[in-house]
């Protein structure tokens, strides 16, 4: 892919994009262009409304039919269900690691295979997640393993 940048003084900011096809990678650079616009409404627990950017989300899980959210800095809720937030942000990186789980791929510092075929991950944040064995050759095949 040939990336040209040009820097014409006063002329309004322009992104083209220009392909033979729209195949796969070139959705994949729309989705991260349009991923710099996009912003997941959430809420802390002091019910203050937080606007994330999709790449800071190092994790989301579903308990007791509710939606939390986890960054580097706190936990948040979301009125999104887990699948919602996985067909929104699946391009940009979150995955299913697990019926309530879902993992930022861009977060994960290292994996390790565990008994029953499921694979541990650890965190940039140090936290460690169980990705089920059902998701783990998913997992494998996304990280080209």
């Amino acid at each position: 892919m040939k990336i040209t940048v040009e820097h014409r003084a006063g002329a309004e900011n322009e992104v083209v994009l220009r392909c033979a096809a729209l195949d796969e990678e070139m959705l994949w650079v729309l989705s991260l262009l349009r991923s710099g616009l996009q912003r997941l409404c959430v809420w802390s627990e002091s019910r203050e409304v937080v606007l994330l950017r999709p790449e800071e989300v190092v994790y989301c899980e579903s308990v007791d039919e509710r939606t939390f959210v986890y960054t580097a800095d706190g936990v948040y809720q979301s009125g999104l269900g887990l699948s919602e937030l996985e067909a929104r942000y699946g391009t940009l990186g979150l995955f299913r690691a697990g019926k309530p789980l879902l993992v930022n791929l861009h977060h994960i510092r290292s994996l390790r295979s565990r008994a029953g075929g499921r694979i541990e991950a650890t965190l940039e944040t140090g936290e460690r997640l169980m990705v089920s064995r059902h998701y783990a050759p998913l997992l494998r095949e996304q990280l080209g393993l």
